[in-house]
């Protein structure tokens, strides 16, 4: 884009020219000598005069305007109003444009010094919510372990004396909810570590087919409890260097969801992996209900869960997936949900071979 300046000077220098020619053409064709002389006098004072008329608009408007450009810009990039040069002028337009670019520079300058105060804050806030809740979480952990004990001592009948099957099963059922509860808990705190960057990894070479046997192997008392089938798909046999007990627990998680969401007798899961040059692609599959496209957005945030209802049949603290996520960010890679509803969904996570860590002990 051309400056105004560069426009005004070669208006004038045109317009300064023409009528120096036009007074030059009259005094070479002038009858009278004399008359041809004033005229030609007359327009180099014309000429002479544009171009300083020029000179001092340009001074006068272009040269403020541009100092106005120049803070506006720098205002853009900084938004600092107090780098900004200073502006003389005599022209009221221009005047009242710097002074209203000012004022509103000092409010927007003002209004975002506010705003990171607040976003500090808030973030001190957020730390310390986090940090509670780690310890709050870790408190109630701690009298989870001599409930669970006893309760195990009471289930051994040799150990604790004979119970009838009334208080058998209410031993069962105090074991079962204990269980649960202590499940929530470690959701909770690998939640808050995530969150506050103290999420422990370990590397360590993996194979893959070893893998995906051993967790076929851990879910096959649940998958034929609940009367469906669970299988193995891997291309070929292959390494990682990653952490192997956080891409179990990955695995764990979402094939307890694949589990909830297929019918007995003819639920599938299928679980598997991708053996790829840079990286591997695990995955689980199954043959559910589906989650809506709406739902497929929202999976993995905090507490999230599909089916909000007080009557929902599903058991679940919505934190399964968030911390899938999670770790999956903190080995380097990234997960994904394809789903149609009433037909199926898969769930993919890729892992670099050579993991770049995050977080955590190399």
């Amino acid at each position: 884009m051309i400056p105004i300046k560069h426009i005004l000077f070669l208006v004038s220098g045109v317009s300064s020219f023409i009528i120096f020619y036009m007074g030059l053409v009259n005094y070479l064709t002038s009858v009278e000598s004399s008359t041809g002389i004033i005229l030609l006098i007359f327009a180099t004072a014309v000429a002479a005069g544009t171009l300083l008329s020029t000179v001092y608009i340009s001074k006068s408007i272009t040269n403020p305007i541009e100092k106005l450009a120049q803070n506006m810009t720098e205002f853009s990039k900084t938004n600092k109003i107090t780098n900004k040069k200073s502006i003389i002028t005599n022209i009221k337009e221009i005047h009242e444009l710097n002074e209203n670019f000012e004022s509103m520079g000092q409010k927007v300058e003002k209004t975002l010094t506010v705003q990171k105060e607040y976003v500090v804050k808030l973030k001190e806030i957020d730390r310390k919510k986090a940090e509670f809740s780690s310890m709050v979480s870790h408190e109630l952990k701690t009298p989870l372990v001599p409930i669970l004990g006893y309760v195990q001592m009471l289930q051994k009948q040799e150990l604790m004396g004979e119970l009838n099957k009334k208080q058998l099963d209410a031993v069962d059922e105090i074991y079962a909810s204990a269980l649960k509860l202590q499940r929530l808990v470690g959701d909770i705190l690998t939640t808050q570590k995530l969150d506050l960057g103290k999420l422990e990894f370990n590397q360590e070479n993996i194979d893959i087919t070893e893998l995906l046997n051993s967790i076929i192997k851990d879910f096959s008392p649940i998958i034929s409890q609940k009367n469906i089938h669970i299988v193995k798909e891997s291309t070929k046999n292959g390494i990682i260097f990653s952490d192997k007990d956080r891409i179990n627990q990955v695995f764990s998680n979402l094939i307890k969801n694949a589990i909830d969401f297929v019918e007995s007798e003819k639920g599938q899961i299928t679980i598997g992996a991708k053996n790829d040059k840079e990286s591997v692609k695990f995955f689980v599959k199954d043959n559910g209900i589906g989650i809506s496209e709406t739902n497929q957005k929202e999976i993995f945030k905090t507490f999230y869960q599909i089916d909000t209802s007080t009557s929902r049949k599903r058991e679940g603290s919505g934190l399964g997936l968030a911390i899938c996520k999670g770790i999956i960010d903190g080995l380097g890679g990234k997960i994904w949900v394809e789903s149609k509803e009433n037909i199926g969904t898969a769930f993919y996570f890729e892992i670099p071979k050579q993991t770049i860590k995050i977080n955590g002990k190399k």
